[in-house]
């Protein structure tokens, strides 16, 4: 076979062995979250209805990560399967169908990551003008009861440890065209009393005047879309340093299928 289509065997045995335990690993949990539909905070759900991308929203979009995984899951196993069954039963079909297959996602990841460099910045005014949209003209209550999508906001406000949308700096703000100011449900309120450092759930009837009236100290300063930016970036050195390994591995794994190939088909034709 060379030494070539030996070090190919070997390793499409392995890599691809370790993509069906990965494969496992996404359609398991995918089936658990198809199961259990609380794994998104339903408090949080109304919210992320009204926050649409295209014809879809946000809601629709972390119920369908589930799906997502069951089917990437599946894809992979597929791929994997056409890996280890070509290099172990020495299938020439198998390998081409392999190679033709993974070489077709290296191009689509290509493409899909010129379309992230140049549709990013337009994406993210997008969202960012469509949740500041939500807050202005349907934030109503400074509370965890009356309104739905007020409540929404509150609950992040109180996990993202954020407040507003845009980063808060005084008593001028993003609530300033909001129903709750604009129809005096705040009274002397400039922000709610769930942008205040440290209140939660059972202490949200708590006064706090330096924060929500006053805004001089105790509040977040941040907004919550750079908030919620920020937790997605904190790991972006992991997201590029997974792809780049992965192409790697992919691009091998055509390179040694197509060696294979090629060998297989010369002791096919009598030549070695």
């Amino acid at each position: 076979m060379g030494c070539c289509g030996t070090l190919g065997h070997i390793y499409l045995v392995v890599v691809n062995g370790l993509f069906m335990l990965f494969a496992i690993m996404l359609i398991v949990p995918g089936a658990v979250m198809l199961a259990d539909v609380t794994y998104v905070n339903q408090k949080v759900v109304p919210l992320m209805k009204t926050l649409s991308v295209g014809s879809f929203n946000a809601a629709d979009l972390a119920d369908g990560l589930a799906i997502v995984m069951v089917a990437a899951g599946g894809v992979i196993l597929f791929i994997a399967t056409l890996g280890i069954c070509g290099a172990c039963k020495k299938a020439r079909s198998c390998l081409c169908v392999y190679s033709l297959v993974v070489l077709s996602l290296i191009v689509a990841q290509i493409i899909a990551v010129v379309l992230w460099i140049l549709m990013n910045a337009e994406a993210q005014s997008y969202l960012k003008s469509q949740l500041l949209s939500q807050l202005t003209n349907k934030y109503s209550n400074d509370d965890l009861i009356t309104d739905e999508i007020s409540t929404a906001f509150n609950f992040m406000f109180m996990t993202l440890e954020c407040c507003a949308v845009n980063a808060v700096t005084g008593t001028t703000n993003d609530f300033d065209s909001t129903p709750w100011v604009t129809g005096g449900s705040a009274g002397s309120k400039n922000v709610p009393i769930f942008c205040c450092s440290g209140i939660d759930a059972n202490s949200a009837g708590a006064s706090f005047t330096t924060c929500t009236d006053s805004v001089s100290t105790g509040y977040y300063g941040i907004g919550c879309y750079d908030a919620f930016y920020n937790l997605i970036m904190k790991y972006s050195i992991y997201y590029i340093a997974v792809g780049i390994t992965i192409l790697v591995v992919e691009t091998l794994g055509v390179f040694f299928a197509c060696c294979m190939c090629k060998n297989l088909g010369k002791t096919e034709n009598g030549k070695v």
